[in-house]
Parts: C-alpha cells; sequence; structure tokens
C-alpha cells in the first residue's frame, strides 16, 4: 500500500506542478493503475488529509479533481521516501 501511496504522491506533485491540477484518469493513465483503484486511493488520502481535493458530478458519476498535496501529504511523502 505504501509503494502505491508514493507512486500516486509523486505523480500527483508532478502532474500539478505542470498543470495546475490533476485528476484520477489522468493519474490512471499516468501510473498503469485502473482507474476504480485511483479513486479508492485518492479517497483513503483525502481522509488522511494528504490531499486539497474537489469533486465535480459529471453525467456518469463524481470526478476528484486535485490541486495538490496539503502539508501533511507533503510531510507524508517525505515518510515514506525514506
Amino acid at each position: 500500500m505504501e509503494e502505491t501511496y508514493l507512486l500516486l504522491m509523486e505523480k500527483i506533485v508532478e502532474l500539478t506542478e505542470k498543470n495546475g491540477e490533476t485528476d484520477a484518469a489522468a493519474l490512471a493513465w499516468e501510473t498503469g493503475m485502473k482507474h476504480g483503484d485511483i479513486l479508492l486511493r485518492l479517497k483513503e488520502m483525502e481522509e488522511k488529509n494528504w490531499l486539497v481535493t474537489y469533486e465535480i458530478d459529471m453525467c456518469c458519476g463524481e470526478e476528484y479533481i486535485v490541486d495538490g498535496l496539503t502539508d501533511a501529504g507533503k510531510a507524508a511523502l517525505a515518510e515514506l521516501k525514506k
């Protein structure tokens, strides 16, 4: 699980620095993970207060938009890199 968090957090940093924000679809494309798995991990990370996110209600469901890592998320990323 920690490897998954590390991979996602590094991609979130990379994509938000480049584009200002990212979403589950972009993260799935970049990581090769399934979209549903990305959504589960994003929700878990949000519950840990690691992400700045908002949800958009779409016709086919909701989409998470990620603006970046919180200070707690940055600290968790640093800890995971050890």
